[in-house]
């Protein structure tokens, strides 16, 4: 009998909802980390997180924001990822990354999803400034990241496949180029940029409270994981295993 044919007699031996334990563990941190914000600390100490934290464009370039907070520089990129608006922002943010973080992480394991991660946030806070290079207001949440994740989901195998063989971290995924010209995933893509740019620029408000939201640090995020996301895969991976990826 093949594994196929033992696969198709036994499904139950495939788990439906298979979590990787990064995954909670990174919610429970975004949730810790707002509930102390919004609950615990007090407004002026809250200030000086967003101060600390968030990512603030025109710091760069501004002398007493830089003077306040020096190395802010070098950690807001990442930290910004970790604070949100209000409790909708971080419950969105986590509904996403338990659906598409989930199947990433099976596929990278936790250190290379954690990397993953951070390649998301800074690749939407490099878009994000390259847009609003001179813009005082600090943008915060893991959208950037999360929509990393959703990139790199595209080079993964169909959703189908993925579950029918069970261990994501041995299955072949999608090259650059197969992942962008799958009719799949090019509609996602296309559904995906297209909604981000309806809410993004305010063609519809998807807040009802008039709040920006920093579209270009999404797409930002999505196209770090999109196209760095076999580069990752391939980080730590033992060479008898590299015939599982496909990097071009």
């Amino acid at each position: 009998m093949t594994s196929t044919e033992a696969d198709l007699e036994h499904p139950e031996k495939q788990p439906i909802f298979n979590l990787p334990w990064i995954i909670p563990v990174l919610i429970g941190l975004m949730v810790a980390v707002h509930f102390l914000r919004v609950s615990i600390i007090s407004n002026e100490l809250n200030y000086q997180v967003i101060i600390e934290f968030a990512f603030i464009p025109v710091r760069y370039v501004h002398a007493e924001l830089l003077e306040l907070s020096p190395f802010a520089i070098y950690w807001s990129p990442i930290t910004y990822s970790l604070l949100h608006a209000d409790w909708t922002h971080l419950l969105m943010n986590s509904f996403w990354l338990l659906a598409f973080g989930g199947v990433t992480a099976r596929r990278l394991g936790a250190v290379r999803f954690i990397i993953l991660f951070l390649v998301g946030a800074i690749g939407g806070a490099a878009l994000h400034y390259l847009f609003h290079s001179t813009e005082l207001s600090p943008m915060i949440g893991a959208s950037a990241s999360v929509s990393a994740c959703m990139g790199a989901a595209m080079r993964l195998p169909s959703f189908s496949e993925a579950n029918f063989k069970g261990d994501l971290s041995k299955v072949r995924i999608r090259s650059l180029v197969q992942a962008l010209t799958n009719r799949q995933a090019l509609t996602f893509i296309a559904v995906w940029f297209g909604v981000n740019l309806l809410f993004g620029t305010g063609i519809v408000d998807a807040t009802g409270s008039g709040n920006s939201i920093a579209w270009e640090a999404h797409i930002g995020g999505f196209v770090a994981g999109l196209f760095l996301f076999g580069f990752i895969d391939r980080i730590f991976r033992e060479p008898k295993d590299q015939s599982t990826a496909d990097f071009s």
